[in-house]
Parts: C-alpha cells; structure tokens; sequence
C-alpha cells in the first residue's frame, strides 16, 4: 500500500492537493472537452492558465491536422498558488517546448525523455498596484474609454483589440457561416458538430482575453456545450428549425462584423439578442432547460 501520494509534476512539489485530474486527448472531440472542462469546473479569473489553455488549444489542434493518430494525456495537479500540467508524450512534448520558447509570456516548464511539465501561477485578471508598460498602459486605456462611451458617441469600429485577435475572430466567423451552409445541405452530421464546435471554442478563446466580450464569450460556449449535448435533438431539426440555428450564427458574425469592421455601436448592443437565440433554441430542442424562462424575459430586448 503506497503511505504518501505520487508525484507526477517534474518540480517534486508535494504540496499539491491528493486529487489530480487526467485528460485524454485523441481527436477535436477531446480537445472540446478538454477546454470545457477548465470552462465550467475551474475559475475563468486565472489570467495565464487561459493563455495557456488557448496556445494548448490551437497547437494540439494544428497537430491533428499532421498526425491523424496523435494521443497524449495531460496530468492536472494543483495548489493553493500553482497549476502543474504534465503532458506525457515524448513528441508532443519536444514540440510543444519549442512553442511555448516562442511565447512572450515565458511560461515556466521542464522536460525530461518523456514529458513537459508546465508551471502556472493562479494569478487573476485584476491584479492591484501593478506597474504597466507604455504599451500596456495604452491599450489599458483604450479599453476603459471603449467601456464608458455611450452607443451615440461611437461613430467607429473599436480599436482596441489585437490585429491578430481582430484577424482571428472575422476568420472564424467566416469558417462558421461556411459549416453552417454545409450543415444545410448535409444536416448536423458529427464531423459538421465538431467542426462548428471547435470554431466556436477558438472563438470563446479570442473573446476571453478582453474582459468586456465575457458575456458574449459565455454565450458561445453555452451554445457550444448544449449542442454536445443534445446531438439527437440537431440531427433531427427540420428546415424551419434550422433557420434557428443559422439565424444565432448569422448574428455572431453581425456581431463582430459591426463592432470591428462596420462601427458605429456599442459594445454590448447585440447581448440581448444572442441571448434571445439561444433560448430559442434550447426551448426548442430541450424545453425543460428553460422551466424558469418566461417568454417575456426572451424577447426582453
């Protein structure tokens, strides 16, 4: 009988709590899961676990798209201060080292023949008396101004996200509204599900890093979870109620297309209606999930 708990992180840390978590990744299913997990079960405050998350996400999907065969586990443990993942795979691993020494975040790890181990500090998104570069301090502001100015005062697009960040998102918005008209010929088919719900996934990802996107963030992942859900009740909707569908991503990509490209509105004007969407499709595909929704609360926008 083993008298203290094994250690699998390469920093010896035995302060970690007794219960760690193993992920098994295989395909873009266990990917999904993999980022839900950390969604719905671990706090969203940890700034540099869902930088992590998000270079964890599009590198392992990038090797899939090479290595049709690729596994690997991810070990989980943590303390009251750190995360320790353990990614035990000796090519994955040596890949994955080269990236993350690409990163300006300089995340900190180490790697034996077998496995990368890579150490995370819980720090959260609001942090007090810290010191910020010119650069931080610029966009820091350009998004406090974006968060005080009224719909009339916004006669242009916001600036304030990343190029890269702003290229991204126009990119999987069009990649969306692409598996959808599939999807319309073809039905929700797995490979049609799991192609939409890693584009919504990458999505939430480039939304999560600008605080004031979390409701919109939260909204994608939702759809995303309740359709892995409730696959049947996809497969089996009918034209009319596919337009449901079509309609909610449509509206995504008015969304970000009206913000970042077209201007003149507010931050926040399409909440209410996205949120209206999604009710409707949960109405109608599970009606029990919205017991406690009147239909004025849907259409209250």
């Amino acid at each position: 009988m083993r008298k203290k708990q094994k250690i699998i992180n390469l920093y010896n840390d035995n302060s970690i709590r007794s219960i760690k978590h193993v992920i098994s990744i295989g395909n873009e299913e266990d990917l999904n899961q993999f980022w839900h997990y950390f969604h719905s079960e671990v706090s969203n405050d940890y700034k540099l676990l869902y930088r992590f998350i998000s270079i964890m996400y599009a590198f392992t999907e990038n090797l899939f798209a090479v290595h049709k065969n690729l596994f690997f586990e991810l070990i989980i443990e943590q303390n009251e201060e750190m995360f320790y993942f353990t990614l035990w795979n000796e090519i994955v691993s040596e890949h994955l080292q080269e990236l993350l020494a690409e990163q300006e975040d300089r995340f900190e790890y180490l790697i034996d023949e077998k496995r990368i181990c890579i150490k995370l500090a819980k720090e959260t998104l609001v942090e007090e008396n810290v010191i910020y570069t010119d650069k931080q301090k610029n966009r820091r502001s350009q998004i406090i101004a974006s968060l005080t100015q009224g719909f009339c005062a916004l006669p242009v697009t916001h600036e304030f996200l990343e190029e890269e960040d702003k290229s991204e998102i126009l990119r999987l918005c069009e990649d969306m509204s692409d598996i959808i008209y599939r999807a319309k010929k073809v039905g929700f088919q797995d490979d049609v599900v799991v192609h939409l719900r890693s584009c919504l996934t990458i999505l939430s990802l480039s939304l999560m890093s600008y605080p004031q996107f979390s409701y919109i963030s939260n909204l994608i992942v939702e759809f995303s979870v309740f359709m892995n859900d409730h696959k049947a009740g996809f497969k089996g909707m009918s034209p009319e109620e596919f337009s449901l569908v079509e309609g909610f991503i449509y509206n995504i990509d008015r969304w970000a297309d009206t913000l970042f490209v077209s201007g003149g509105a507010d931050l926040h004007f399409m909440d209410n209606s996205l949120k209206a969407d999604l009710d409707m499709i949960k109405m109608l595909i599970h009606p029990q999930e919205l017991v406690e929704t009147s239909m004025d609360d849907i259409f209250d926008f």
